[in-house]
């Protein structure tokens, strides 16, 4: 168990709190279900949002500074500070299934996964497009729910999320014709409560996964262990990111809680700071 800090900074009761991202000392994150684009300002310690046109279930910072986010079932651009949305481009996707999370590469490629809205098994897959107004093309399948994403290895690895396996994985960076080989099996969770969902690696190169239905965020450990765990006061925790201090931010969510269990979770929802 760790000793770390952990604070509720902002309680905007997300009913799904994810993709918690830095922009500058701000932070951002959404709440697809109701179309919010949720900023919590660092200056004046308060939180405002932004109703959106569409849903939007993850988002991303390009290397222009320029903002992406994934939607029910393409790319598009993001003016964060006007929640203006722009330049879609769709993904082929199979029937049943949406976008979920995202993620950016160093030369301004997009990548994300796609899940079944019947949380069926193997029907999620894994996209890529060069661009916002280039084609969107599917670079591998067989997956549950894809998830948490981010790369490693100095780019040379795609970690991706399976939570309704379970599983962390690790696909080789693909060559010119982006197909992706067979991915590694980096851990399985053992013994962490809840299922994975977002993920975040930290400014010490250590990878760290939010634990939706567990109360809490693991970091892993080399060998795919869990070697800290950090208690998060909210049952549902979908979302993480770091500042360039190693703090986290950890977004919550409401959504399939009875009344009891919000009662005596006032922080589900919320943003949370963990300090060192």
């Amino acid at each position: 168990m760790s000793r770390r800090e952990v604070t509720l900074i902002a309680q905007p009761h997300a009913l799904v709190g994810e993709a918690v991202r830095m922009d500058g000392d701000d932070v951002l994150w959404v709440d697809p279900p109701n179309r919010r684009l949720l900023r919590w300002y660092a200056s004046e310690g308060i939180v405002r949002d932004i109703v959106l046109s569409m849903p939007i279930w993850s988002l991303a910072q390009r290397p222009d500074g320029s903002w992406v986010g994934a939607g029910e079932d393409g790319f598009c651009l993001i003016d964060v500070r006007t929640g203006a949305l722009s330049a879609m481009t769709r993904a082929p996707l199979a029937a049943g299934c949406r976008l979920n999370d995202m993620v950016v590469d160093a030369e301004g490629g997009l990548w994300a996964g796609s899940m079944h809205r019947g949380l069926l098994t193997g029907k999620g897959a894994l996209y890529y497009a060069a661009d916002v107004d280039a084609p969107v093309v599917q670079v591998a399948d067989g997956l549950g729910v894809a998830n948490g994403m981010a790369f490693a290895d100095g780019g040379a690895s795609l970690l991706v999320i399976d939570t309704l396996g379970r599983t962390l994985l690790s696909y080789p960076r693909p060559g010119k014709d982006l197909a992706l080989d067979e991915p590694r099996v980096v851990t399985d969770f053992l013994g962490a409560p809840g299922k994975p969902d977002g993920m975040a690696i930290d400014p010490d190169g250590s990878v760290w996964v939010a634990m939706w239905g567990g109360g809490c965020i693991v970091r892993l450990a080399a060998n795919g262990a869990v070697d800290e765990l950090v208690s998060i006061p909210a049952p549902h925790v979908g979302s993480l990111c770091f500042n360039r201090q190693g703090g986290a931010y950890v977004s919550t969510s409401r959504a399939r809680l009875s009344d009891a269990v919000l009662q005596a979770s006032p922080g589900a929802g919320g943003l949370f700071c963990v300090r060192r």
